[in-house]
């Protein structure tokens, strides 16, 4: 496994946009930094990643979002952050969303920042590389050997 910080895996003498895998690079997106240990915050990593926000700050904004779009059912973002609350944030921020039927992640754009969408997971991926805290590249494997790519947000540009 590869530390932040450290270069992330690439075949020799081959562009990343041809070779056969995506990239892993190990990162908690500041989460450890921010005092907590949680799982199910893959959403607030991806953000952080992507954007370079504070931890504290996204997760602070997801929750509140969270509980108001559902009327205090769900209060905070412990147990995960519900699709409609991510694609709000995200909207609400000039991000755009790319849905792909039949893909799977090793379709995703490689040659630039994005957040992919897998089932149950998100993930920031730039230039080919996925920047995360644990290797999803093989997780939830179909035929293909890889997960089901359900869409992607891009940035938005200014």
């Amino acid at each position: 496994m590869i530390q932040s910080g450290q270069a992330a895996e690439q075949l020799p003498n081959i562009p990343i946009e041809a070779q056969p895998v995506l990239g892993f690079v190990h990162t908690d997106g500041g989460r450890e930094a921010a005092g907590f240990r949680s799982r199910d915050d893959c959403v607030v990593r991806a953000i952080c990643v992507i954007t370079g926000a504070e931890y504290n700050s996204v997760r602070k904004d997801l929750s509140a979002m969270q509980r108001d779009m559902t009327g205090g059912l769900y209060p905070s973002i412990t147990d995960g952050v519900m699709t409609p609350v991510h694609y709000k944030y995200l909207m609400d921020r000039g991000w755009g969303l790319v849905l792909t039927k039949g893909a799977h992640l090793m379709d995703v754009p490689r040659d630039r920042t994005v957040i992919a969408v897998i089932p149950r997971h998100m993930m920031a991926i730039r230039d080919g590389i996925i920047h995360d805290s644990w290797d999803s590249r093989f997780s939830r494997r179909t035929r293909s050997g890889y997960p089901r790519l359900l869409g992607y947000y891009t940035p938005p540009t200014h």
